[in-house]
């Protein structure tokens, strides 16, 4: 029975890695960005600085393939099949697709977003 789910566990992990961290160019498109964080009357983002960004992403990542790890070992026979284990690991895979829906989210909404018209400038005249 648990082998069913330590087996599709561990590869439901593994594509939520590569969708995170390889996904549409992510990384590529977050180095091009500034992201200062906001002061009184500017541009920024209120949290999610460079900094932050580069924590949290490496905390998923580390979750995922620990998880990953956690039931390749239950397959090997290293690891005992437990709740608390069982438990862990749905919590990962949790936190994995809610950080999945997230930055879907953000980047349909940003793809989508009605940009301001820009003014029409009239030619000069001769």
């Amino acid at each position: 029975m648990h082998d069913d789910f330590y087996t599709t566990l561990s590869q439901v992990l593994g594509v939520l890695v590569l969708s995170l961290m390889w996904d549409s160019q992510y990384l590529q498109r977050l180095a091009r960005q500034e992201r200062p964080r906001r002061q009184a009357g500017t541009h920024g983002v209120w949290f999610w600085t460079k900094p932050r960004v580069r924590i949290y992403s490496l905390m998923v990542a580390a979750a995922l393939i620990g998880g990953i790890g956690a039931a390749m070992s239950v397959l090997g026979g290293f690891l005992k099949d437990t709740a608390p284990l069982r438990i862990t690991l749905i919590a990962v895979l949790a936190l994995g697709l809610v950080t999945l829906l997230t930055r879907l989210s953000s980047d349909i909404i940003t793809a989508t977003r009605a940009t301001a018209a820009t003014p029409v400038i009239p030619p000069p005249e001769d």
